[in-house]
């Protein structure tokens, strides 16, 4: 999967300017970037699990040569391990977390349940260690799952996804998001949570007050009203970026319009309420091709076997 690395490029850069990839892999990405930045970025990713300071890499027959050259920090540490999926199946983590720490209790003192730092070791095409920084509380994102809002529709996208789309716009905070097929307003919920000006509209009414309904059921503040897509660069200014999931068509309500002709119009309507410079991330069942923007990303995510999602980002010249 690409998204949740270009997910994670796309907040470093909205955060961290001068920021750089190093090395992208199965499970991990390795970035160069301002240290102080971290905690903003922390606060946006949806679709990563943890990241911190790079110690570095090594073949697994070479893993206590390279934990006995570490230099860490002063204090007690853990050692942790996992594995990626598809990746050295035969290796016990349990195992092998035991042998890191063996070594670096030479220098360190171990403490498994209050640590100063943590030292993960992931295993992938090669073993990777570092120190881990932040944790990402993926758990308020079920909080927020289409089943926990008031008013809600089976087809919504995941919180995590709805972030993950948001952030791969590089808005910032204080930047003005439209989702121009809000739904429920799964995709405005999260935009507000990260400190934008979410705005949302939908051509259903009964969309729009359920809409209304899960933002004051999170103590949310977003406008949104009542709105074909076509009358969408005329009833808002221009925004920074747009973020949205429009119907695919089936369950999903089209008013019985042709679903081609409501994605060009959707597509098209994006760019002209772009700003120069604006990004749109627009979530299809298909890949499409237009003229109205630029085409920056394509990223698939396979949800069952009749429906894969594809995630495009477009930028306004």
């Amino acid at each position: 999967p690409t998204l949740p690395g270009a997910e994670v490029l796309a907040c470093l850069r909205a955060e961290s300017p001068g920021s750089r990839r190093l090395s992208l892999g199965p499970g991990f990405l390795l970035a160069e970037c301002d240290i102080e930045s971290l905690p903003q970025v922390a606060g946006r990713l949806g679709l990563t699990h943890r990241f911190g300071r790079y110690l570095g890499s090594c073949d697994l027959d070479g893993i206590e040569s390279k934990s006995n050259e570490l230099e860490l920090p002063e204090g007690s540490i853990c050692v942790r391990a996992k594995k990626v999926e598809g990746w050295h199946a035969n290796v016990n983590t349990h195992d092998l977390a035991k042998k890191v720490g063996k070594v670096l209790f030479q220098k360190h003192d171990i403490d498994l349940t209050t640590p100063d730092l943590t030292v993960r070791v992931l295993l992938s095409e090669k073993v990777h260690l570092f120190i881990v920084d932040h944790e990402i509380d993926r758990k308020q994102f079920d909080r927020r799952k289409v089943a926990e809002r008031p008013f809600f529709s089976p087809i919504s996208l995941h919180p995590r996804y709805a972030r993950a789309l948001i952030n791969l716009t590089e808005a910032k905070r204080g930047d003005t998001v439209l989702d121009p097929f809000c739904g429920t307003g799964g995709i405005v919920l999260e935009a507000a949570l990260l400190g934008m000006r979410a705005i949302g509209s939908d051509i259903d009414p009964q969309m729009v007050e359920g809409c209304k309904r899960n933002l004051e059921h999170f103590n949310v503040q977003a406008e949104v009203q009542v709105a074909d897509i076509g009358e969408v660069p005329f009833l808002f200014e221009k925004v920074g970026a747009v973020a949205t999931d429009p119907p695919y068509g089936r369950a999903a309500s089209t008013k019985k319009e042709d679903i081609d002709l409501l994605y060009r119009r959707g597509i098209k309507a994006s760019a002209e309420v772009l700003s120069p410079g604006g990004r749109a991330g627009i979530v299809l069942p298909r890949e499409v091709k237009t003229e109205a923007m630029e085409l920056q990303e394509l990223h698939k995510q396979r949800v069952h076997r009749s429906l894969t999602r594809h995630y495009h980002i477009f930028i306004r010249r």
